[in-house]
This record gives structure tokens, C-alpha cells and sequence, in this order.
């Protein structure tokens, strides 16, 4: 075979490598899309629920919705009320398996997958915190998402009340395991 040909044979199986590629990581983004779009109907389904138990004690009217990040990223952004959880719970086994510690940045959340990372900001002060979802509850009606106490100072919540905030959580990709629970 002639040089040109072998040159012509290295350059297609190239491209067949590239397109093969990108048609994966195609195919890992409209799963993880699929999977953020079901994550934020359980989210949906639950808020809704809640919404309906807070009665004088709805700070702001509950969303759910699945969006794009400004990266392009899936997220499941929920609007709704934040409470807070520490000594009591200091020690304590969560849901995730890992014992709670007040003074990291975690939360608790009844249907995100364990593992989630999401930002949580305080509707009234503007302040966020990142933190990451390791245990299920909050058990108080009317709350949509209990914050440990260092993430809570964080944003500028009170010890003693509930803040109206949004959740954007960036959902686990599909097949990491942290959706078990």
C-alpha cells in the first residue's frame, strides 16, 4: 500500500474515534438530563406536600423545576423554606452512613440522592453556601431542607426559625451509587 492510503486509513479510524466519543458523551448528557428531570419530579411531588402542611408558616411559594446552570449543566432549583439542625443531632449516624458533625457544611434533604452538592441561598440576605445533601428530613412541617448549623451561619439564618431559600442542586450523574437511598 502506498503511503497516502495508509495515512487515509490512520485519519478515518481517528475520526471514527472522535465521533464515537462525542456520541457517548452525548449520550451521558441526556442521562444525566433525564435523570436531573425525574429527580426534580420526586423534588416536585414532595415540595407539594409540604406547601400544603406549612399553612401560617409559608415564607414564599414552593418551585421545583429542572434548569441549566450558567455552565449548561442540569440542576434541580427548588424554592421553598430552610431550617436548621445541630447539637442535638451532633454524632448522631446520618442517612448517608457518615456521623453528623454541626460544623460542616451539609444538609438534609427528604428526596435529593444522597451525595448531592447544592447551593442554598437565603431569599432575605442574598448569602449562599455550598453544601452537600448526607441526610433525609427535614421532619418539621413546612420545611423543604434542614441545613447544619455551620451552613445556616453561613447565610445568616437565626437559631430559631426558618428562612425562605433556593436550592440549586447539581443531581449525581447516573450510575454513581448515591441515589440508593
Amino acid at each position: 500500500m502506498h503511503v497516502r492510503t495508509y495515512l487515509l486509513l490512520g485519519l478515518l479510524v481517528v475520526m471514527g474515534f472522535i465521533l464515537w466519543f462525542r456520541n457517548d458523551g452525548v449520550i451521558a448528557q441526556e442521562a444525566v438530563k433525564q435523570k436531573t428531570e425525574a429527580v426534580a419530579d420526586k423534588v416536585e411531588k414532595k415540595a407539594e406536600q409540604t406547601e400544603k402542611a406549612e399553612g401560617k408558616n409559608d415564607l414564599v411559594k414552593d418551585k421545583v423545576e429542572a434548569k441549566t446552570d450558567a455552565k449548561g449543566k442540569p440542576v434541580v432549583e427548588q424554592v421553598g423554606e430552610a431550617s436548621w439542625y445541630g447539637k442535638d443531632f451532633h454524632g448522631k449516624k446520618t442517612a448517608s452512613g457518615e456521623a453528623f458533625n454541626q460544623n460542616d457544611k451539609t444538609a438534609a434533604h427528604p428526596t435529593l440522592p444522597l451525595g448531592t452538592e447544592a447551593t442554598v441561598t437565603n431569599l432575605e440576605t442574598g448569602k449562599s453556601v455550598d453544601v452537600e445533601i448526607n441526610d433525609r428530613g427535614p421532619y418539621t412541617k413546612g420545611r423543604d431542607i434542614d441545613l447544619s448549623k455551620e451552613a445556616a451561619k453561613e447565610i445568616g439564618m437565626k437559631e430559631d426559625g426558618a428562612v425562605p431559600v433556593k436550592i440549586e442542586a447539581k443531581v449525581p450523574p447516573p450510575g454513581d451509587g448515591k441515589d440508593a437511598k
